[in-house]
């Protein structure tokens, strides 16, 4: 796994990350980083957690997020993510732990994402997004049906 967290790294994340094709976490929360997340992170395919989250990172979550079919935690998380949530995402079938909040991601919550939520009660147990219609970017994600909750 690699593991750079807690400000040890600002800048952009490498695309040469995309080349560890074995690696199974990637934790580069609480850092500097900034620009967009490399579409080579998005061929990871042994990935199981990724960690983003509390940083500075713009751009979208891109469509090819479905190769990453062993991700189990996702936190993206207090970074500045614009666009909507693809629905792409909802073919991550394993997936635990989804936190989108404190973004700029708008639209609406993907069916297959809230459908993941009612398959057993194991898969997508926390879904966190910036739903609360009074803020100035806001994904429609209904509580408890689909989002388990919608902080700040």
């Amino acid at each position: 796994y690699l593991l750079v967290e807690e400000g040890f790294t600002n800048g952009a994340i490498p695309s040469e990350y995309g080349l560890l094709s074995d690696l199974i976490i990637l934790d580069l929360n609480f850092n500097n980083l900034t620009g967009s997340i490399p579409e080579s992170i998005y061929g990871l395919t042994k990935l199981f957690q990724l960690d983003l989250n509390d940083n500075s990172l713009n751009g979208t979550i891109s469509q090819s997020i479905d190769n990453l079919i062993f991700l189990q935690l996702l936190q993206l998380q207090a970074n500045q993510l614009t666009g909507t949530i693809p629905e792409s995402m909802g073919q991550l079938d394993i997936l635990g732990v989804l936190e989108l909040f404190s973004n700029q991601l708008e639209g609406s919550m993907p069916p297959s994402v809230c459908q993941q939520r009612g398959i057993n009660r194991f898969n997508l147990t926390t879904l966190t997004a910036d739903c609360n219609p009074n803020d100035v970017h806001f994904v429609n994600c209904s509580v408890p049906d689909c989002c388990t909750a919608c902080p700040f």
